[in-house]
């Protein structure tokens, strides 16, 4: 018995080495994808509306009913319908799981009721007969998944997902007045009645209407202050980022790098862009924080490299060339690394990686 479960915990691991190197899969492996892999059962789904998971999706036919042969780890998986905003939600699979989502006809959305464990495990037992069904998971795009979120696991799924569990490219919203009436105890001088004939209005410099997220759609980012718009060489942060890396690890902060980044590439959810920026800008305007953090930056390195690589050219003119922003902060990043107490391997690494972006990206690294 040992002996079995040691064989198929190795042979999983070599399954997923190959998936990770983007080489092909041995033929005596196959069968494990199957066996070992997660799947995903989508109840009531509409036919012709859009599937994802990671990197690739589809337009559902008839008979489709969900994935199979999911490799184990976290996966981003989204829907829309009708030409809608996307919907989608973050899991860390375990291998051989099943997860059940039912979709609500009535209110268009991702069910947020729990699917029972006696359903689940109905349809368990009922795999083989779904299999045609199940679409497989698209292990073409894997390499490029892995290399996007390697640093995420089930913590950091639990840490930073919303309450409510999912995460959508049009954010639920509700104004400061209706705030304000939903957690009054005495009523709220928003309404319009006969005691109070004038509505109590909220609004910012431009006249409009002051909202905010809903409590429970919020993605927990942590919260990073509002750092002075000057990048120039004479900017430190560093006092910000320590206080950060007394709460979390290295590895919690290139994690929530890497769930910002897919949260907007992938999920379209502009908050995902702007906690991806900020992180950017703290981390590389903390001078005196490099010598001592040298796993930090080496990491927040490869992060960025298969991030800029795996970006659609449009992003680059439309978003991040706009006020160049990153061209901005990574010069300033190459040059404290290059002034700093760090040793010569990360010197290397820095210098490497931005004669990497010059070529690649044509960009000009001219630290004023």
């Amino acid at each position: 018995f040992y002996l079995f479960i040691f064989k198929a915990a190795a042979m999983d691991a070599k399954l997923l080495a190959c998936l990770r190197s983007g080489t092909d899969i041995p033929a005596p492996l196959v069968p494990i994808v199957y066996e070992y892999g997660a799947f995903l059962i989508l109840r009531d789904f509409p036919i012709g509306s859009e599937f994802g998971i990671d990197y690739k999706s589809w337009k559902t036919g008839e008979k489709f009913m969900g994935l199979k042969m999911i490799p184990p780890g976290p996966h981003f998986i989204y829907v829309s319908v009708k030409g809608m905003p996307r919907i989608g939600f973050f899991h860390n699979f375990n291998s051989k799981e099943v997860l059940v989502k039912k979709w609500s006809k009535e209110t268009e959305d991702l069910g947020e009721s729990t699917v029972s464990a006696e359903e689940t495990e109905r349809f368990r037992s009922n795999l083989k007969n779904l299999d045609s069904m199940l679409g497989p998971y698209p292990y073409e795009e894997y390499r490029k998944w892995y290399s996007l979120t390697d640093f995420i696991n089930q913590r950091d799924v639990d840490r930073l997902n919303p309450e409510k569990g999912r995460i959508s490219a049009q954010a639920e919203l509700e104004s400061l007045e209706t705030k304000m009436e939903r957690e009054s105890d005495v009523g709220c001088s928003s309404k319009v009645d006969r005691e109070n004939p004038r509505r109590m209005r909220f609004a910012d410099e431009e006249g409009l209407p002051v909202m905010e997220v809903k409590p429970g759609f919020e993605i927990q980012f942590t919260m990073i202050p509002q750092l002075a718009g000057d990048r120039g060489r004479k900017a430190d942060h560093s006092i910000y980022l320590q206080r950060i890396l007394s709460d979390l690890s290295v590895n919690e902060i290139l994690a929530e790098l890497q769930y910002a980044f897919v949260c907007f590439l992938i999920g379209q959810v502009f908050e995902g862009l702007e906690q991806w920026k900020k992180m950017i800008h703290l981390l590389c305007l903390s001078p005196s924080s490099i010598a001592g953090q040298k796993e930090l930056f080496v990491s927040l390195m490869r992060v960025l490299f298969f991030q800029l690589r795996e970006c659609p050219k449009d992003f680059f003119i439309d978003i991040l060339s706009k006020d160049n922003f990153l061209t901005t902060t990574l010069s300033v990043m190459f040059a404290n690394i290059a002034d700093s107490k760090a040793d010569e391997e990360l010197k290397k690494k820095s210098a490497n990686f931005k004669l990497l972006l010059e070529r690649n990206f044509k960009w000009s690294f001219e630290c004023k």
